[in-house]
């Protein structure tokens, strides 16, 4: 008598139902942690590698894939920067530029439609939490950009370029000369045609 034949039926149907599962797990986009390996800055595309111990058993490969955002907000992503790659259900090349044609509803293998999504870190460096913190390597640029002005501030104090000039609404503390059309006007200059009286001086020389 065969094994099958002195298994009970319920136990086969327990079996049968389990190998299906894990075979149709198996094909699902999978979601893992990951440290980036390279990145392309102009399109926001990554390189990473699973952080992840398989026992010996396999070698997760290495993955290029977008990273989560916007093209008005760029994340200055760093090579071993942390997080993780979650899937989309279906092939995503058309929309990250690594791939062309309208995907079908077939699911794309278990890795091949990953976006890297970075995450936060017990071993940051505290910030203030009611505060948004913005930093960089190169540091942080934040300004208004509109099609007829360009603005910078902090609190009151603001630098207005438009089509009129420069404006600038504050103190200014300035070290150093200043100069205009090249004649010094700043706290070391002097003055032409000075004579003691009700005369005004002459121009800045």
């Amino acid at each position: 008598m065969s094994s099958a034949q002195k298994t009970p039926i319920a136990v086969s149907l327990n079996n049968f139902t389990d190998q299906k599962i894990s075979a149709h797990q198996q094909i699902l986009g999978q979601v893992y942690p990951c440290s980036v390996l390279s990145v392309d800055p102009i399109n926001s595309i990554v390189t990473v590698n699973f952080e992840i111990d398989t026992g010996g058993l396999f070698t997760f490969p290495q993955v290029t894939c977008p990273i989560i955002g916007s093209k008005y907000i760029r994340i200055p992503i760093q090579v071993g920067d942390k997080g993780i790659c979650i899937s989309a259900n279906t092939k995503i090349g058309n929309i990250s530029g690594l791939g062309e044609g309208l995907p079908s509803l077939t699911p794309a293998s278990n890795l091949g439609a990953l976006i890297f999504v970075p995450i936060g870190n017990a071993n940051w460096s505290a910030t203030d939490l009611n505060s948004i913190v913005i930093t960089s390597p190169n540091g942080t640029a934040i300004a208004t950009i509109g099609n007829d002005q360009v603005k910078l501030a902090y609190g009151t104090n603001t630098i207005t370029i438009n089509s009129t000039g420069i404006i600038i609404n504050g103190n200014v503390s300035v070290t150093g000369t200043i100069t205009n059309n090249g004649i010094n006007i700043g706290s070391t200059h002097q003055h032409g045609g000075v004579q003691t009286g009700a005369n005004n001086t002459g121009v800045p020389i």
